[in-house]
């Protein structure tokens, strides 16, 4: 029987969390166990989360996107979750329909690859797509983001396929085997926030063999802060620091 595991770190986005009634159905469903992870330790999280039958976790506090995920897989692993076992990570403010979340599963019923990710949009109607899909950055990206153009050049998802292979995905929305985040070991801890999702990608490809795959007709409405646009906010400093972490060691 293969589990699924959603992870869902909060930052203090627990209204996010609250109103997101579409969440509860989906945990509703055979075999599908969400996980929130709260950073900061909200009473009134953690007394919604015990009401509505969520698995919820704090300690410990103020540590990195990717360490909080690192923190719910162990958490998973400790609580039955098996090779087989599909790990998903979802921000808090991706809202994804019980209609898609369903056929989600079962797209991944009888999935061979091990990494995937999924199509998503901007606005509640759809229209607006993200550029959640992007080439893995090189040096020469520097130079374009000096222009005010991203140094991770994104894919033109009108011409890309469903089920093709991509560079990385927007960690807003990744899907793990279970076996293969243990491979990797998660998250690198090298990073506080940003380029983790972009690391782990590039390890799954170059050591483990694992491309992305995007699934191209499951949708999701990713709201999205986009703090690291504002170039005085300490958003932009840590995604400056991440960015030559990775461009340096990969």
């Amino acid at each position: 029987m293969i589990n699924y595991y959603v992870a869902i770190v909060s930052h203090g986005h627990e209204d996010y969390i609250f109103n997101n009634n579409d969440l509860l159905c989906i945990n509703d469903l055979d075999n599908v166990h969400v996980v929130i992870k709260d950073n900061v330790a909200n009473q009134g999280l953690k007394g919604y989360c015990e009401g509505v039958g969520y698995n919820y976790i704090d300690l410990p506090l103020g540590i990195g996107f990717g360490e909080n995920n690192n923190e719910i897989f162990d958490y998973c692993l400790k609580n039955g979750m098996e090779e087989q076992d599909w790990f998903l990570i979802v921000n808090p403010d991706v809202n994804i329909s019980i209609e898609y979340f369903s056929k989600l599963l079962l797209e991944l019923d009888d999935e061979s690859n091990k990494l995937l990710t999924i199509n998503l949009f901007r606005d509640e109607k759809l229209t607006i797509s993200e550029n959640s899909l992007r080439y893995f950055p090189k040096w020469k990206g520097l130079m374009s983001m000096l222009r005010g153009k991203p140094v991770n050049t994104p894919y033109n998802k009108d011409i890309i396929e469903d089920r093709d292979e991509i560079d990385w995905a927007s960690g807003a929305f990744l899907i793990f085997k279970s076996s293969l985040y243990k491979e990797l070991n998660g998250f690198s801890y090298r990073y506080f926030m940003y380029f983790e999702d972009v690391d782990i990608c590039y390890r799954a490809r170059y050591q483990k063999n694992q491309p992305v795959i995007f699934l191209k007709n499951i949708s999701a409405v990713h709201a999205g802060a986009y703090a690291n646009r504002n170039v005085f906010s300490k958003h932009f400093r840590w995604y400056l620091v991440s960015l030559f972490k990775f461009l340096l060691g990969k």
